[in-house]
């Protein structure tokens, strides 16, 4: 590539109409030739990892037979919803089981000490909050993924 001048924010008076400041062109100089950046280290990784995520899977929400609990759940990643119903195969962006695989309530139970009668431990008990089934994942990845995911510590 050639030596020569740079210029960026070529397009600056859109801006400088938008919020009333005089904005004016950068312009950079140098006697080295300019590269192109072809990518940052690490960006093929994030990007993969971003293909991955949002692979599509299908998922079962176990049903329950308490009344008082909804017949849907609605999980969110980054401000999208996504509503699953129970006992319904529903096709998810892995992003979401992610958010599945991680919701996990823990409940206590008191035990009382006999040699010491005023004394209470608490026993706790940690449990997914909405137990499901994949039905299916194509990616041969996914099944390690998802169990790492589900293995790590609340």
């Amino acid at each position: 590539m050639s030596k020569g001048t740079l210029h960026l924010n070529k397009n600056l008076e859109s801006l400088s109409q938008l919020n009333g400041a005089e904005a004016k062109p950068l312009i950079v100089e140098s006697d080295q030739p300019l590269e192109p950046i072809l990518a940052a280290e690490g960006l093929d990784k994030l990007a993969e990892d971003e293909k991955f995520m949002a692979e599509i899977v299908e998922v079962v929400i176990a049903e329950t037979t308490d009344e008082n609990l909804p017949d849907h759940i609605v999980l969110n990643v980054n401000g999208t919803n996504q509503p699953i119903f129970r006992g319904v195969a529903t096709k998810i962006k892995r992003c979401y089981l992610e958010v599945l695989a991680r919701c996990k309530e823990t409940k206590y139970t008191q035990v009382r000490d006999p040699n010491q009668p005023d004394r209470t431990d608490l026993r706790p008990r940690t449990a997914h909050a909405y137990p499901f089934t994949v039905v299916s994942d194509r990616n041969p990845r996914g099944g390690a993924w998802l169990k790492s995911v589900m293995l790590e510590a609340a």
